[in-house]
């Protein structure tokens, strides 16, 4: 089975890009976001978890997202192989994701510059109900804040603030450069300059899985 694992800064596209993969390719797009939303949603014995990790403001523990990626994983729809969307973030989900299974694996990072990303995210909107990201500079939706899967209204996240956004940069940076020098070091990262159009950078993407 093969894994690709997407990695970028919030706003750098790996969401958008994780979705062409999974429609050329057939590898299911894998985000920890979705899992978390499905399983609280069920109110299965993992999302009762989550649900009193977060009604602390604590973060879902390492060893709950592994738990959900690795059943994923094995779940009849992901045969040929999978694309994480923005996970593992630390070391300690490198470890982690170490004991799930994989025959080959990709790593892709999408480098891109603060003011991009500040200004992607600011123009960003979305689907409270599926989750589906659209953009209003580069990735319109077909009818006008109307989401083109399910209909629902789309709508601006309250923390997409310049100055939340920055922050959130700061924190990714701490956490997951670590994890990119991992993957550099392991001899399977990829570099791509995703201040590049959507297009450009999936073109080179797929050159890559091909």
């Amino acid at each position: 089975m093969k894994r690709i694992i997407l990695f970028g800064a919030p706003g750098s596209g790996k969401g958008t890009q994780a979705e062409k993969i999974e429609r050329e390719f057939s590898f299911r797009k894998i985000s920890t976001g979705d899992l978390i939303r499905v399983e609280v949603q069920k109110k299965s014995v993992i999302g009762k978890k989550i649900e009193e990790f977060s009604s602390k403001g604590l973060l879902v523990p390492n060893e709950i997202i592994i738990e959900m990626v690795n059943n994923r994983v094995q779940s009849s729809d992901v045969k040929g192989g999978y694309v994480l969307d923005g996970f593992p973030r630390t070391l300690d989900q490198v470890k982690g994701l170490s004991i799930v299974p994989a025959d080959e694996e990709v790593a892709v990072f999408l480098r891109v510059d603060e003011d991009t990303i500040v200004k992607r995210i600011l123009s960003r909107v979305s689907c409270e109900n599926c989750g589906n990201v659209f953009n209003t500079i580069s990735q319109l939706p077909v009818r006008v804040n109307i989401c083109d899967q399910c209909g629902a209204a789309l709508t601006r996240r309250n923390d997409d603030t310049e100055e939340i956004i920055k922050k959130r940069i700061v924190v990714y940076r701490e956490e997951t450069l670590p994890v990119i020098n991992f993957y550099r070091g392991k001899g399977n990262l990829h570099e791509l300059d995703a201040s590049l159009d959507i297009n450009t950078v999936w073109s080179e993407i797929r050159g890559l899985l091909k």
